[in-house]
């Protein structure tokens, strides 16, 4: 019996015009009424992700910027959240200048403009950039903005090979030290994020699966991303959107209609409803 249903954002919950299709929002209000805990498991920070907690209408933890953030939105409530060290940071940045990659400096997780830039991306992310253009400040050098101890997280786009070299020689210098999570690959630009350690949507999912007291088997996580393949390995009822990327797909146990066709709902209605 399902009694945790944790669903991604973007290509899951939402269609492509980031709009959660009528069919999803009634499905998930549906099984909240019947007691079962609904929350979301996202990359987005929290004012990226407000309109549709509050579309939703949940009054419980939900999991931000990849497990990074564990929030009470009602509360204003910190549960959990992990830093990544500025030093860390300075040189992630320094690296990705040193290898021709685009960087982003993410301030920190509750900063409704959150995001610096010092470099125009004209590649794979364009859209990305454009729709969180409100939650950006573009500046002359992001490090000078690198005031605090620690910083939310450092985001590096483009040729995977190179992040990962660079990932290789950070965790030599730095072991232990933070997480990284590759997030998703667009017209072959790669977008992979460097956040503090202990920091996944697996270990956050295990946060929420502890806080409420279900066990893996009770919980259905609904997902698309590489960000999602800890979780779909981690729950007992992983189920993958039509549009998933093709590894998430082979971790599901049901994969169900896109993220235009209301494929959450499909899923919630087929199997616990």
């Amino acid at each position: 019996m399902i009694k945790l249903i944790i669903t991604d954002l973007d290509g899951t919950l939402l269609d492509d015009q980031k709009n959660i299709p009528p069919q999803n929002a009634f499905a998930l209000r549906k099984a909240m009424e019947k007691g079962i805990h609904v929350s979301i498991a996202t990359g987005r920070n929290y004012y990226s992700a407000k309109r549709y907690i509050d579309e939703l209408g949940l009054d419980v933890p939900v999991i931000l910027q990849n497990g990074a953030f564990v929030y009470m939105p009602l509360e204003n409530k910190v549960l959990y959240e992990s830093l990544l060290d500025s030093a860390i940071a300075k040189d992630l940045i320094n690296y990705a200048r040193k290898f021709d990659l685009d960087y982003i400096l993410y301030s920190y997780f509750l900063d409704e403009i959150d995001m610096y830039m010092d470099k125009e991306h004209n590649g794979g992310f364009v859209t990305y950039i454009k729709q969180n253009s409100w939650r950006i400040r573009y500046v002359d050098d992001v490090l000078r903005y690198i005031t605090r101890e620690k910083v939310a997280q450092v985001v590096l786009i483009g040729d995977e090979s190179k992040i990962w070299y660079i990932n290789d020689i950070i965790k030599q210098k730095y072991p232990g030290k933070y997480s990284v999570v590759k997030s998703t690959v667009v017209d072959g630009w790669s977008f992979i994020e460097f956040f503090g350690p202990g920091s996944s949507k697996e270990e956050a999912v295990a946060f929420l699966m502890n806080y409420f007291n279900v066990k893996g088997e009770e919980t259905m996580f609904l997902g698309d991303g590489y960000n999602d393949l800890g979780v779909m390995k981690l729950v007992g009822f992983p189920v993958a959107v039509d549009n998933a990327c093709d590894e998430v797909k082979k971790e599901a146990r049901f994969v169900t209609l896109s993220n235009n066709e209301g494929g959450v709902a499909f899923a919630i209605e087929k199997f616990v409803l």
